[in-house]
């Protein structure tokens, strides 16, 4: 319960909480009363989750993130991979389409978007500009050799090329 825990008191103090964890830590806060302001989960945790096969489908995925489960989680960023992201904020669902990369290493890709959904809270950013601020943080991790590790003099041209619409 260390997670619902450090949720509980970052609540208390009125701060959002960004959450990266999968699993058993995961349900755990999902199913506690103290709710953080977003979670990332891709489609296999979310299969997990659910102790269900979870697709890309755009209407399942709507379905799914409607589960009692995350009642309450403000934003939820569903990885998926070089198809985009799919999210919810409130009652509103967007796909985020991403252009075709070359991936050499992926390892911290998720801290990445994690970090730019964080800097756009932050910040106060629309939606769109959230979304697409994450997934190019994600993409530019990708796209280096070194972990944790981005260009940030290739931001704006990958930010111009991500399409976020509702759906």
């Amino acid at each position: 319960d260390y997670y619902a825990s450090v949720v509980e008191l970052a609540n208390l103090k009125g701060k959002p909480v960004g959450l990266d964890c999968s699993g058993a830590a995961l349900q755990a806060v999902l199913e506690s009363p103290h709710k953080p302001t977003v979670i990332k989960p891709n489609n296999e945790e979310l299969s997990q989750l659910l102790g269900k096969e979870v697709s890309e489908d755009l209407d399942e995925l709507k379905e799914v993130l409607q589960e009692p489960l995350f009642a309450c989680i403000e934003w939820i960023s569903v990885s998926l991979g070089a198809n985009g992201a799919f999210a919810k904020h409130g009652d509103t669902f967007y796909k985020v389409d991403i252009p075709k990369i070359d991936v050499v290493n992926p390892v911290g890709s998720g801290d990445s978007t994690v970090a730019g959904i964080a800097s756009g809270l932050y910040h106060h950013e629309s939606d769109a500009d959230l979304l697409k601020k994450a997934n190019v943080l994600g993409m530019l991790n990708a796209q280096e050799a070194q972990t944790g590790h981005v260009n940030m003099g290739h931001y704006d041209a990958l930010y111009q090329q991500l399409i976020v619409k509702e759906v």
